[in-house]
Formats: structure tokens, C-alpha cells, sequence
């Protein structure tokens, strides 16, 4: 027997209209906004892309931790950060006053922590795949603000540890694209570092790095 199919006007389908109206009338867009909204050539393509996105059946992530993000300026996190006695490296400092970096609004976040391979991979794949299947997956990258955010909370970060926040990359000084690497040396020194990833680059499948979970 086919299984049924879902459509606007099923019960799941109007559940699904009732959330897309809730979003729209909570966007508040002016009329002209809205026009241009109706008239773009690509909005149909995105809402079906998202439909098949979030209706896809993946792995469950459990939460590494949640924590509140944004609202803070480069330098009222870097000053919080080295006065709980961690340090920022001076990449991290040169990636916070790129205008690419943004503190963000405050916001409770809940982030996954993951090995590569968790995320379905069986071969080393690149630094696009890996952002591609987290938001085929459901979830977020992190935002600008996100590794600074993380840095300042996890101050028990124990010996050894580190990993990468999956993040649109922003272009250093240097012209290389980076995002942010949380870390602490054997030593017990806990950083916020920066760490040049291109988009083609191949990750192990031992890799661990944090991203946004769907909320």
C-alpha cells in the first residue's frame, strides 16, 4: 500500500501553513516589502528546499551545552574572557574587528558538539560538505559571535580539548578565510583562537566541532 501523501489542505499540511503564517505576520513587512517578497524569482525554490530540509529524518545530537550569545561588543568579551584568566590570540582579535563579525542579539543558543563522521560522512570531506549537510540536516552555523560566546563559558574546558566552530568564514587580515577554535593546551591555558579553513580544505573524520541545533 502507498503511503499517503501530505498536502496544503491535509491536517499536517494546514499545520504546516499555520507556522509559515505565524513567521510571516512576525517578519512585519511593509507592503512594498512584501511585494518584492512575492516577485522574487527564487522564493519558491527556497521555501520548497526548507520544506525538504526540515522534513528530513537525521540523526538526534544531544546538546553539548546552551549558553547566551550576542549582545556584547569585541571588546567587552575579550575583556571577560582574559579576566576569568583565558586568552585570546591575536587572530581571534584581528577576525572580532572585521566587519563580518557581529555580536549579535542576546539569545539563549543550544549548540551539538560532533565528530565529523557523526554527521554521516565516511570519507574526509571538505569544509563546504560538512556546512551543507549541517543545514541538510536542520541546524545553523554558528553566528560571528558564537566562538567568543563559547570560549567565555566553557572556562572547565579540560586539558587537551578543542574544536572548531562551524561558521560562515571571515576574511583576516592576512586575506585568509577563519573561524574560530576553541582549545586548551596540555598546559591547562584556555584559548580563543583563530584557524584558517578554506572551503575546500578536508577535514579528518575525528574532527570535533560545534554547531547550532535546530531550536
Amino acid at each position: 500500500m502507498s503511503p499517503s501523501i501530505a498536502t496544503a489542505d491535509s491536517p499536517k499540511g494546514l499545520k504546516a501553513t499555520e507556522v509559515f503564517q505565524a513567521q510571516y505576520n512576525k517578519a512585519r513587512l511593509g507592503d512594498e516589502e512584501a511585494q518584492t517578497l512575492n516577485e522574487h524569482p527564487g522564493f519558491a525554490a527556497y521555501l520548497a528546499a526548507g520544506i525538504r530540509q526540515f522534513s528530513a529524518k537525521g540523526p538526534v545530537f544531544p546538546v553539548y551545552v546552551e549558553i547566551e550569545v550576542g549582545g556584547k561588543s569585541k571588546d567587552e568579551l575579550v575583556a571577560e574572557i582574559e579576566a576569568d584568566g583565558m586568552f585570546v590570540s591575536d587572530l581571534a582579535k584581528d577576525i572580532m574587528s572585521k566587519p563580518a563579525w557581529k555580536p549579535g542579539e542576546k539569545e539563549m543558543i543550544k549548540f551539538a558538539r560532533v565528530q565529523v563522521r557523526d554527521l554521516g560522512f565516511t570519507k574526509n570531506p571538505t569544509t563546504r560538505e560538512i556546512w551543507a549537510r549541517i543545514l541538510e540536516l536542520g541546524h545553523f552555523l554558528c553566528q560571528p559571535g558564537d566562538g567568543p560566546a563559547l570560549r567565555k563559558e566553557l572556562k572547565g574546558q579540560v586539558k587537551g580539548d578543542y574544536f572548531w566552530t562551524a561558521m560562515e568564514q571571515i576574511t583576516a587580515s592576512g586575506g585568509h578565510p577563519d573561524v574560530f577554535y576553541v582549545r586548551c593546551d596540555v598546559g591547562g591555558e584556555r584559548w580563543l583562537l583563530g584557524y584558517w579553513v578554506n572551503p575546500c580544505d578536508e577535514w579528518g573524520l575525528g574532527d570535533g566541532i560545534v554547531f547550532r541545533l535546530c531550536k
